[in-house]
C-alpha cells in the first residue's frame, strides 16, 4: 500500500495554532503517514518576502512542529530564489516519494482560486485535495465547487471536519505591532522565538496586506 503524504503550503508568518490544528485534523481524518510544511519562497500573489523574513519564517516552523513525529518541513520553495510555483513543487515532491500517494491540505478559499495558478489542470489531477471550511464559505457553496472541479478537471478533493479557528497570520502581527497578547495564538515556543528576536514591531519587512492565512 502507498503511503499517504498531507502536503501543507503557506507563507507562515508566522505559523499559528490554526495551521497545527489544520493539518493534525487532516493526518487523522484520512490516515496520513506524515505531512509535509513547505514554507512559500517567493509567492508570485505575495511578492514581499526578503531573506530575513524567510530565515525567521523557517524557525518558526521548526519551533511549532517539534515533538510531532508525523510532521516535518520540506524547504525546496523557501531555497529558491526565484518565483516558485506549487505545481513545480509537486513535480519535485514525487520525484522524491516516487511510490507515495499526496495530500494538498487547504482551506476553500482555495478551491475558488486554484484555476488561478499555474499548471491548475495539471495540479488538480495529480494530487488529491483535503479541503476544510472557512468563514464567508458556506457548506453549499464549497459543494457546488468542488462538483465543479470534478465534473471539468476530474479532481479527487475530500472535505475535512475540523475544528474551525479563525485565527489569521495578519490579525497575529497587528497584535503584536499594537502591543496585544498573543498568548494561546501559536505554540509558546514561537510566541517565545518572536519576542527574542523583536519581530512584528515595526511594518517592514513582514508587512504583507494581501495575506489572510
Amino acid at each position: 500500500m502507498k503511503k499517504k503524504i498531507g502536503l501543507l503550503g503557506g507563507t507562515f508568518n508566522p505559523i499559528h495554532t490554526g495551521h497545527l490544528l489544520l493539518a493534525e485534523s487532516a493526518r487523522d481524518q484520512y490516515e496520513l503517514d506524515k505531512v509535509l510544511f513547505i514554507p512559500t519562497g517567493n509567492n508570485p500573489f505575495k511578492l514581499s518576502q526578503d531573506e530575513i523574513t524567510r530565515k525567521h519564517r523557517l524557525k518558526m516552523v521548526e519551533l511549532a512542529i517539534n515533538g510531532n513525529d508525523y510532521f516535518e518541513i520540506l524547504t525546496h520553495e523557501i531555497d529558491q530564489n526565484g518565483i516558485t510555483y506549487t505545481i513545480d513543487t509537486i513535480n519535485i515532491i514525487k520525484e522524491i516519494y516516487p511510490d507515495c500517494d499526496f495530500y494538498f491540505i487547504a482551506g476553500a478559499d482555495l478551491m475558488f482560486e486554484i484555476t488561478l495558478w499555474k499548471g491548475a489542470s495539471e495540479l488538480l489531477k495529480s494530487v488529491k485535495f483535503i479541503t476544510t471550511f472557512r468563514p464567508g464559505y458556506s457548506h453549499e457553496r464549497l459543494d457546488m465547487r468542488i462538483k465543479e472541479l470534478q465534473e471539468i478537471y476530474g479532481a479527487s478533493i475530500y472535505k475535512l471536519y475540523a475544528t474551525e479557528m479563525d485565527i489569521a497570520s495578519s490579525d497575529i502581527r497587528a497584535r503584536i505591532k499594537n502591543g496585544y497578547s498573543i498568548r494561546y495564538l501559536l505554540p509558546d515556543s514561537v510566541a517565545a522565538y518572536i519576542h527574542t528576536h523583536g519581530l512584528y514591531l515595526s511594518e517592514l519587512p513582514f508587512e504583507d496586506e494581501n495575506e489572510s492565512d
